[in-house]
């Protein structure tokens, strides 16, 4: 197993591209020629596709308001949004360290610490729609600093914070996270029928928070130090309870949030840790596949779930008879436009117009989806 394991790392280093190359450098052959790596690491800096990505960051400044079109420049389908700009990068390799991502995700250390996210954290029994924006940011942004391994205090403290809030709820595996009827008397009637979440668990101002597909993500890279007993008994309940079939019954975004100070406000909550159906032929199940897998990989707690394991028989099923993996396109989609979480970034290699280039970019995911059950 180990010889067949050096092949493929040896086929990705031959045959594939500067992202391909450079991850399976640092990711899987544990390579420490720091010339290899840093001649790797220039290549891709050099692609078209980084340094367009890297230019489009220059385009946000220092969070000052939080309204909606604050918003909706960071969050969107558009590609030029900050949440599908900075975590195409890391797919692409970049981590701290890198001089020129190091200084343009500088700037954004101040989205994750700020008065409005501290007003918010600090006065959860006066929740407001600008403070609940700003946690939303702050929980973005968190998982790129950590999913980079940028070591910022203000940034741990932040998502430690949120490993202890949302395991408030996930302790009491509470999946009664909906207003009942009773609940919505004088609300607008266009809101009937709809699934309004508790404002109790409203993922950014709630008491009892729900989780956020970006919490998991950012609690996938806390680094060891972070992980006291009780910790890791928060982080055990959290994925424990995103991965039960129960979680999994929740609808999209968890519903409608709503708030108090605005009887009339009524908006999409958006992106709970939606694991697909494994079964399905919709394209929207079947480019979060792969995603979420590498997600919970990072999970011991999550390993044993049943959603997890089917997940890695059917990746299996795609191995060939050479022993490296060719996936269905559909679950390495590269979208022109769509949410990075929604699994609609997933490409790597720069052109990917044959089948070999899929064979290399399922063989690389499976190999690492590998490394880290191990």
């Amino acid at each position: 197993m180990q010889s067949e394991t050096f092949d493929l790392i040896q086929w990705l280093l031959d045959e594939g591209g500067p992202v391909i190359r450079y991850r399976t450098l640092v990711e899987l052959a544990g390579y420490d020629a720091p010339a290899d790596r840093e001649s790797a690491s220039s290549a891709v800096l050099q692609t078209e596709k980084t340094q367009w990505l890297l230019e489009q960051m220059d385009h946000f400044g220092p969070l000052t308001r939080v309204d909606i079109g604050t918003l909706n420049a960071l969050h969107g389908m558009k590609p030029t949004c900050l949440e599908n700009i900075i975590p195409r990068l890391l797919e692409r390799g970049l981590r701290a360290g890198v001089a020129v991502f190091d200084e343009k995700m500088a700037r954004f250390r101040q989205y994750v610490d700020n008065p409005l996210v501290r007003r918010a954290l600090d006065d959860l029994a006066h929740p407001t729609v600008e403070g609940g924006r700003a946690v939303f940011i702050a929980t973005v942004l968190a998982s790129y600093f950590m999913r980079a391994g940028y070591d910022y205090d203000e940034v741990s403290q932040f998502v430690q914070r949120r490993v202890a809030s949302l395991s408030r709820l996930a302790a009491k595996k509470t999946y009664d996270i909906h207003l009942a009827e009773a609940q919505l008397a004088g609300l607008p009637k266009q809101w009937a029928g709809k699934p309004i979440i508790n404002p109790d668990m409203d993922p950014m101002s709630g008491t009892t928070p729900l989780p956020l597909i970006h919490d998991i993500f950012a609690f996938a890279y806390l680094p060891a130090e972070c992980f006291t007993d009780s910790m890791r008994r928060q982080l055990d309940d959290i994925v424990t309870y995103v991965t039960d079939e129960w979680y999994r019954a929740f609808p999209p975004g968890y519903g409608y949030l709503w708030s108090e100070a605005n009887r009339r406000m009524c908006y999409a909550c958006g992106w709970n840790l939606d694991l697909p159906d494994l079964d399905s032929a919709e394209p929207y199940d079947q480019r979060k596949i792969v995603q979420r897998l590498e997600l919970l990989a990072h999970f011991p707690a999550a390993h044993q779930s049943a959603w997890f394991q089917a997940g890695m028989r059917l990746l299996e099923t795609y191995r060939t008879e050479r022993g490296t993996y060719a996936f269905p396109a559909a679950f390495l989609k590269e979208a022109k436009a769509g949410y990075y979480v929604g699994g609609e970034y997933m490409g790597l290699e720069d052109i990917r117009r044959t089948t070999k280039t899929l064979e290399i970019e399922s063989t690389f995911r499976m190999l690492r989806l590998k490394r880290l059950i191990a």
